[in-house]
């Protein structure tokens, strides 16, 4: 897991960058940006309030109800990126990457059936972060109408 985990940075930024002009000639979408930022402190607060010594009493339900309405988010953000990327994939590429960690950070969550260590979230998270950071430089870097 931990090889497979260091990969996903260059993965999202690997896509970033092969996507070459097509990165450059599209254009910037304010709610594009706005699904990957609250996609992005929707994603930490799982991990922020999961972690052990964060006061919160487990609950596998409410970790449970938690990740379905994440799901929820992501799927939408995927419809909406994939609405506007006809020409250009890389948003919903990068979507699908950052939906991909947010639904494995659930199943080991909810596997584990106990909340995650702080050794733990301390390698994962600013990983997490960065992946986040990339996807919405990606679409920072769009030409802006």
């Amino acid at each position: 897991m931990l090889t497979l985990s260091l990969r996903t940075p260059a993965l999202v930024l690997i896509t970033l960058l092969f996507s070459g002009c097509a990165l450059f000639s599209s254009h910037y979408d304010a709610t594009r940006h706005q699904n990957f930022t609250s996609l992005k402190a929707m994603h930490m607060k799982l991990l922020d309030d999961w972690t052990k010594g964060s006061g919160k009493t487990w609950s596998h339900q409410k970790v449970d109800n938690y990740c379905e309405s994440g799901d929820l988010r992501f799927r939408e953000a995927l419809a909406y990126a994939e609405s506007g990327d006809a020409d250009d994939q890389t948003a919903s590429q990068a979507v699908t990457i950052l939906w991909e960690r947010f639904t494995s950070n659930c199943e080991f969550l909810l596997s584990r059936d106990k909340p995650f260590s702080k050794v733990f979230i301390g390698e994962l998270r600013p990983e997490i972060e960065q992946n986040y950071d990339y996807a919405i430089s990606g679409e920072l870097a769009r030409v802006k109408d």
